[in-house]
């Protein structure tokens, strides 16, 4: 299974998000966080892209080498039938494991 991760930041939503996609389901986990003046600036929060956003959605989370994993609150654990996300991520374009790594950590902080 191959995840696909890139970091993106989009002025025109007002936010930036981590996004962590399975190429073979399509299936999605982003971590987003509103740019600094929007309405949730000061916390983070977890969607599948096409979900409503579960604000403090990730209670922890670790790097292991190449493999992230997110331990979820009970409502991101409803979202997305899992209390925790482990998986081994493939840099986009031009990105790197250690880049995702510090805005992981940016946004969740």
């Amino acid at each position: 299974m191959a995840i696909i991760a890139s970091h993106e930041h989009h002025d025109d939503l007002g936010c930036e998000a981590v996004v962590f996609l399975d190429t073979e389901s399509d299936a999605c986990f982003q971590l987003q966080r509103d740019l600094p003046g929007g309405g949730h600036d000061h916390e983070h929060c977890v969607t599948t892209g096409a979900s409503a956003p579960v604000y403090g959605g990730v209670l922890q989370w670790r790097r292991v080498g190449d493999r992230f994993e997110f331990a979820l609150d009970r409502r991101a654990t409803a979202l997305f039938a899992a209390e925790v996300l482990s998986f081994e991520v493939t840099p986009a374009d031009g990105q790197s494991v250690d880049s995702l790594a510090e805005h992981v950590e940016r946004l969740l902080s």
